[in-house]
């Protein structure tokens, strides 16, 4: 038998993960404020629990996979009680996507009672987090980690585990975290837009998805999202209620720094109105949802005639919309960490690697920080291109909330008399933090 683990949360994420932990012998107690959760841990193996700290009651590692930064408060420090019923030499380990500063104060309150405290946040979805192949990166100090190796190590297994250790104090997992999902929100949140234009334009969605994934538009997310949108679940894999806390996260975070954050406000916006219209609970691959509430066609929509020439035209819209998109998007990420003084190539390594990945985030990504100012596409051939993207929108009547902030951003550039120079040139916006 493995470690004694106490969890706490148990959604889809972390369901999959107490499961996964049953699954490799460690004994868990379990724990979430909706009973039916609780007892379907319980019919894997789990010991239920009646409050969180019954749950931590001769536990070594605790594994906290709640919503916010509120509740990992209240479990830590208020009703919940589980840093006075800890033992001392017990450690913590937050799985939750919660702003990096917060996890800083709770660090240093636990360690207090000699409890450590480990800055955990997870990409992967809900499938991997029961198969125990998660992606985890993770922050604090050495004895605090060594303490939580064996469960972060049952949750990170091959093949698709990963298991990355990004600093020594709480918070700077969260921080990697942070500047990883202001490139996932966006580009989730346009691949919806991209195939609600094309598929507006006349376009088969389907042919759509394969020409623009094989080329410089394509991000991993929009190869794994779109297929959502083809073929619609009716079990959400990843909420849009999640994607909207995180983007929500992101620009929290971005205020504070007062950073300008065009593209991320934008896709704040996007899963804002997707809560509005009710989709909250849809997969957020779907996104794409929102814009047929507008009254467009729907991209699951199975299409047998199209004209060729019309298809061509919308494959090379939707091109153009995603690279002003990606583009912006790679620029806004990387000065956000350079803003938040983070190791900004080692952020690179991290996120172009992961689901944050996307062909202009590898190629205009190291242009930016290589300072490279040799011009390979000159940026008025990309705010041409995204004018005409534009201008398509405007005759399909299809909102663009993202390539409209792209766009505004460019022709600030081409004002900045940056018209010849590379298109990575739009990193200057930011002046002195680029």
């Amino acid at each position: 038998m493995n470690a004694s683990v106490a969890w706490i949360g148990l959604g889809a994420m972390g369901a999959g993960m107490a499961g996964s932990l049953l699954s490799q012998s460690f004994s868990v107690s379990a724990y979430d404020v909706y009973a039916p959760f609780i007892k379907r841990v319980v019919q894997a193996g789990a010991t239920a629990s009646s409050s969180p700290a019954h749950a931590v009651q001769g536990a070594s590692t605790v594994g906290l996979m709640v919503v916010n930064a509120d509740q990992v408060e209240d479990v830590l420090f208020g009703a919940g009680e589980v840093a006075q019923s800890l033992a001392p030499g017990s450690v913590v380990v937050c799985f939750s996507t919660v702003p990096p500063s917060f996890l800083a104060s709770v660090a240093a309150r636990l360690a207090v009672k000699d409890i450590g405290f480990v800055d955990a946040p997870v990409s992967g979805g809900f499938v991997r987090a029961a198969e125990g192949q998660l992606s985890v990166m993770v922050a604090g100090t050495t004895e605090s980690i060594e303490r939580a190796r064996p469960v972060l190590e049952a949750l990170t297994r091959a093949p698709n585990g990963k298991l990355t250790v990004v600093g020594d104090k709480a918070g700077a997992a969260s921080d990697f975290k942070l500047i990883n999902q202001v490139l996932c929100a966006i580009h989730i949140a346009v691949s919806g837009e991209a195939m609600a234009l094309g598929v507006n334009m006349g376009a088969n969605p389907r042919k759509l998805y394969e020409a623009v994934r094989e080329g410089p538009g394509a991000s991993w997310m929009f190869t794994n999202r779109v297929p959502w949108q083809l073929e619609p679940s009716e079990t959400p894999k990843s909420a849009i209620t999640i994607i909207h806390k995180d983007s929500g996260i992101v620009m929290d975070e971005a205020r504070s720094y007062g950073l300008y954050a065009p593209v991320s406000a934008a896709a704040e916006q996007v899963f804002s109105a997707a809560l509005g219209a009710g989709l909250g609970r849809i997969d957020d691959g779907c996104v794409n949802v929102l814009w047929e509430r507008f009254g467009g066609k729907p991209v699951a929509q199975r299409v047998t005639n199209f004209d060729p020439a019309e298809q061509a035209k919308a494959e090379e819209t939707v091109t153009a919309l995603l690279e002003g998109v990606h583009l912006l998007s790679a620029a806004e990420a990387l000065v956000f960490a350079r803003r938040k003084k983070m190791d900004v190539n080692a952020v690179y390594d991290v996120v172009s690697k992961a689901a944050a990945a996307s062909n202009m985030l590898s190629t205009r990504g190291r242009r930016i920080l290589a300072g490279d100012r040799s011009v390979h596409s000159p940026l008025r051939v990309l705010h041409a291109r995204v004018s005409k993207v534009i201008e398509e929108a405007k005759k399909t009547n299809t909102p663009l909330f993202l390539a409209t902030a792209v766009h505004q951003a460019l022709t600030l550039a081409v004002q900045n008399g940056w018209s010849d120079e590379d298109d990575s040139a739009v990193v200057r916006l930011w002046g002195a933090d680029q």
